[in-house]
C-alpha cells in the first residue's frame, strides 16, 4: 500500500500517478451498464431501476463463467425489463428460467432464477412501499402488485445503512448470490451515483493498479481524479478490462 507522509509528497505521488490513471480512463474506462439498454453514455442517476440493474449484475457476474457470456445475459434481462421491480415482481421461477438461458447464462440458469425471485421479494419488502402498508393491506398485496402499486426502491438500502459503506456491505450481502465479490463489484459501480462509497476499487483491481505504476492509495488515485466519484467508477471498470482483457497500458 502506498501511503503519503505529508501534503506536499501527496500532492507530488498524484501527479505522479496522473497519467497512467488517464490513461486506463481513456483507453478502457466504462460507465456502469455500459452496452446495455439501462446506460446513457454520458450520466447515470442514482433512480430505483439504474440501482436494481447495478444489483442484477453483480448477481449474474458473480458466477464463475467468462466475462462476455455474463454480459450478454445480463443486457438480456435488462431487455426484457427486470430492472423494473415491477416486471421482475410479477414473473415465475419459470419465466425468469427461461430468459437466463435465452441469454446464455444455462450452467447456472436455475440457481440464478430463485436468486431474482428472492431478490425481488427483499426489494418490495423491504425497501418498497409495502414496509408501511401494514397487515391492513395484506389481502390487498397481490392486487396492488398486480397493478404496480408496489414499488421498491435500493436508495433505502443506503438511508437504512446510514450512507456507511461496511453496513451496505451487510445489507447487500442479504440478496442471495451476493458475496464479498459481488458487493465489491456493486460498489466499483454504485459509487458513480452513490458518492458516500467512494473511492473503492476491488481487491483484483487493485492489485492491478498497483501492477502498472498507480499504485494502492485509494486516497491519493481519488485526489488524482479530483475526488469524482464517477470518474472513480470509470477507473474501476477500466482496470477492470485491464485485467481481464490482458490489456497493456
Amino acid at each position: 500500500m502506498v501511503s503519503s507522509t505529508n501534503s506536499a509528497s501527496s500532492g507530488d505521488y498524484e501527479d505522479e500517478i496522473s497519467s497512467p490513471i488517464q490513461s486506463v480512463i481513456s483507453e478502457f474506462g466504462q460507465l456502469p451498464l455500459a452496452g446495455t439498454t439501462v446506460a446513457n453514455q454520458s450520466h447515470l442517476d442514482a433512480s430505483p431501476d439504474t440501482l436494481l440493474a447495478m444489483v442484477l449484475d453483480v448477481i449474474v457476474k458473480s458466477r464463475p463463467i467468462s466475462h462476455n457470456l455474463t454480459q450478454k445475459t445480463i443486457n438480456h434481462l435488462l431487455d426484457e425489463g427486470y430492472h423494473h421491480i415491477d416486471i421482475l415482481a410479477t414473473t415465475t421461477w419459470e419465466e425468469r428460467t427461461k430468459v437466463l438461458e435465452e441469454g446464455g447464462y444455462n450452467r447456472y440458469r436455475e440457481q440464478c432464477a430463485t436468486y431474482l425471485g428472492s431478490l425481488s421479494d427483499i426489494v418490495v419488502n423491504k425497501y418498497g412501499m409495502s414496509r408501511s402498508i401494514g397487515n391492513a393491506f395484506a389481502p390487498y398485496y397481490d392486487g396492488m402488485l398486480r397493478y404496480g402499486l408496489l414499488d421498491g426502491d435500493l436508495n433505502n438500502l443506503l438511508q437504512s445503512a446510514h450512507g456507511d459503506r461496511e453496513e451496505v456491505r451487510t445489507l447487500m450481502k442479504e440478496f442471495k448470490g451476493v458475496g464479498d465479490l459481488g458487493v465489491e463489484l456493486f460498489f466499483n459501480n454504485v459509487q458513480s451515483v452513490w458518492p458516500s462509497i467512494a473511492p473503492f476499487l476491488d481487491s483484483r483491481s487493485l492489485q492491478t493498479a498497483e501492477e502498472i505504476g498507480i499504485g494502492g492509495d485509494l486516497n491519493a488515485i481519488y485526489g488524482a481524479l479530483g475526488k469524482e466519484p464517477e470518474q472513480m467508477s470509470l477507473l474501476a471498470n477500466g482496470l477492470s478490462t485491464v485485467r481481464l482483457e490482458k490489456k497493456k497500458v
